[in-house]
């Protein structure tokens, strides 16, 4: 016994999902690192996240970053009401995921995607239509970028037109 361990055990228990072991080592003065937040943040573990804060750990603006990437809305929530920001690169990470209420969310609060967005959301749609294990569709998210004025690549927007993602006539009559 006796034996003292470093600053990744907080880490590594913030990576594995433990939070009773994290409470534990606080007890004993183990102290982590800005990545046992961005862990707890990243695998979605909200509970993990609050307590973390009360201790006075920090969000960075990676964390926002994988937290839209992975789809975790509520700490994405919560994060943004305790004032932090995420990147110019948020907004893509949102739309790899293919998480509609987070594209949503995140376009509600300001943040701008890049054409990159577009082609993301196009060709993961397309690996969906391929049937490759783990995408989903991704056609509301493909319409919804094209409805707030994203078109991506030139070879990205006409793949959408050809495969009929998107419709770019306007068939209401006046």
């Amino acid at each position: 016994m006796g034996h003292k361990g470093t600053e990744s055990a907080i880490d590594n228990a913030a990576e594995n999902g433990h939070l009773e072991v994290i409470k534990y080592l606080h007890e004993l003065g183990y102290k982590g690192t800005e990545w046992a937040f961005n862990y707890v943040a990243k695998n979605g573990d909200l509970d993990s996240v609050k307590y973390l804060h009360e201790l006075g750990y920090e969000c960075t603006e990676w964390t926002i970053h994988c937290v839209a990437k992975n789809g975790h809305l509520e700490i994405l929530k919560y994060l943004h009401e305790l004032g932090y920001k995420g990147t110019g690169f948020t907004f893509d990470s949102a739309v790899e995921s293919g998480n509609l209420e987070i594209i949503k969310y995140l376009h509600e609060l300001g943040y701008k995607g890049t054409e990159i967005a577009f082609n993301c959301a196009v060709s993961n749609q397309i690996s969906h239509e391929l049937g490759h294990k783990g995408t989903d569709s991704y056609l509301e998210v493909i319409k919804y970028l094209h409805e707030l004025g994203y078109k991506g690549s030139e070879w990205a927007f006409n793949l959408a037109v050809r495969n009929k993602y998107i419709n770019t006539f306007d068939t209401r009559s006046d």
